[in-house]
């Protein structure tokens, strides 16, 4: 049965949040308890303003009853009193049904009329207290209740026949069979809860087992780059070596393109090997800069120190990672590093970093400085409005190349700033959301 949900608010408001997901058996049962609950107290409220009219009967002492045991076992459920909500609602409302079966038995115009109604009600109260209480003295004690009620109402009854008293003795065997349904229940539900908690726990060493084993991949995967890397980043260092010494036109073909293979290789290992899809979030956040700056500068350190080029990097470790994805910043750095040392003869590269504040927003400063030719003006306004040709005298150009990575960075929320001119070195920074 599905319920309004307002009604659902309203019980989420009576029971409080609930934490887990999906819901438990037990949260099930108290929040159809309660949502049952404020269908059936206006109505029975309503049925009262009846007997304004009309006047009391004895069915009016059940109505008052009812509605003050129902209006207090939602009053204690909202107080987090679920043990003492529970038996005001099943002993109220029984007592209240109890409380008119004597007066009914007494007045011969309403003699035996609530005993149907009294009956049901004491079957299903003794019943249904199985889902809510797992303890049998309060089935024990609706059913003592009962029987107790069933053998006055003989003793007051004002037409009382043999058929009467079988009649009577049958509704006191079926709420001796009611206990036997609250036994089953009870223990039915007792063993719902413990498979629930049984998967809840299950669950929980599941997460911690994909956990540990996707960590353990990670860390194999992160050792394996590190052997496929080194291979290749050897060759690449003795291809620079090789480009620096004397070559003929026909040579130095032969090494532009086993410098286009070498990158090519280099970036097809680091597709296969980090994924987009490994980027975890949760992980991602606990690298900084400094480790990221790093791992991008691997390959390429030993191709600076091939053409006598010092690489600096000073970050603080404090310096949090930008916010985009890992391998998209790693990517940008790289290709930012393979053009400095490309057009870097002689002298440095120097990287650098540090934080600040725009409008309450924390972003990452990284700074990227060489000492190599130089970007002409008129090129330099190709490269930031995106129409910039390949260079001829560097036919290897290969990945994002400035104009990609500045895109890059504009869909992060950053900014990319050149600042160059022929001769003294180029400064490329970086502004990124941390």
């Amino acid at each position: 049965m599905k319920y309004p949900a307002l009604l659902k608010r309203i019980s989420h408001w009576i029971l409080g949040d609930q934490d887990d997901t999906p819901l438990s058996p037990d949260r099930m049962r108290k929040e159809y308890l309660v949502q049952f609950l404020l269908v059936l107290l206006p109505i029975i409220v309503s049925t009262l303003s009846i007997d304004i009219f009309r006047g009391p009967d004895v069915f009016t002492v059940t109505r008052i009853g009812a509605s003050l045991s129902l209006a207090l076992c939602l009053i204690l459920l909202k107080l987090n009193l679920y043990g003492a909500a529970i038996p005001v609602l099943f002993f109220g409302g029984t007592i209240s049904v109890a409380a008119a079966l004597i007066p009914s038995a007494i007045y011969e115009k309403t003699s035996g009329a609530l005993m149907p109604l009294a009956a049901l009600v004491f079957f299903a109260a003794i019943v249904l207290i199985g889902l809510y209480s797992d303890k049998l003295r309060c089935a024990l004690g609706l059913l003592i209740i009962a029987i107790t009620f069933d053998i006055l109402e003989l003793f007051f009854n004002s037409h009382l026949t043999p058929a009467v008293i079988n009649a009577r003795f049958g509704v006191v065997i079926l709420h001796i069979s009611a206990l036997g349904v609250n036994t089953f229940l009870r223990h039915y539900f007792d063993r719902v809860n413990q498979i629930a908690e049984a998967r809840r726990i299950m669950n929980r060493h599941l997460e911690k087992l994909i956990a540990d084993t996707r960590q353990d991949g990670l860390d194999r995967l992160a050792s394996l780059t590190h052997d496929l890397r080194s291979p290749i980043t050897s060759i690449m260092g003795v291809q620079a070596l090789l480009a620096a010494t004397e070559l003929t036109e026909e040579q130095k073909t032969y090494v532009d393109i086993l410098s286009r293979s070498n990158k090519l290789m280099f970036d097809l290992v680091q597709s296969i090997l980090e994924p987009e899809v490994q980027d975890d979030k949760t992980l991602e956040r606990k690298v900084n800069l400094v480790h990221l700056v790093d791992r991008a500068l691997g390959s390429y350190r030993i191709l600076a120190q091939a053409k006598g080029l010092a690489v600096t990097v000073s970050i603080p470790e404090n310096i949090p990672r930008p916010d985009m994805p890992k391998a998209e910043f790693i990517r940008i750095i790289e290709n930012l590093m393979d053009n400095a040392i490309k057009y870097t003869n002689a002298g440095s590269i120097t990287i650098s970093a540090r934080k600040k504040t725009e409008n309450k927003k924390p972003f990452v400063v990284l700074t990227i400085s060489d000492t190599g030719q130089g970007i002409s003006a008129e090129r330099l306004a190709e490269i930031k409005a995106g129409t910039i040709s390949p260079d001829e005298q560097f036919t290897t150009s290969h990945g994002l190349g400035l104009s990609g990575a500045i895109e890059k960075i504009s869909q992060a929320g950053g900014s990319l700033d050149i600042t160059s001119s022929p001769g003294r070195g180029t400064t490329i920074t970086l502004i990124l959301p941390a």
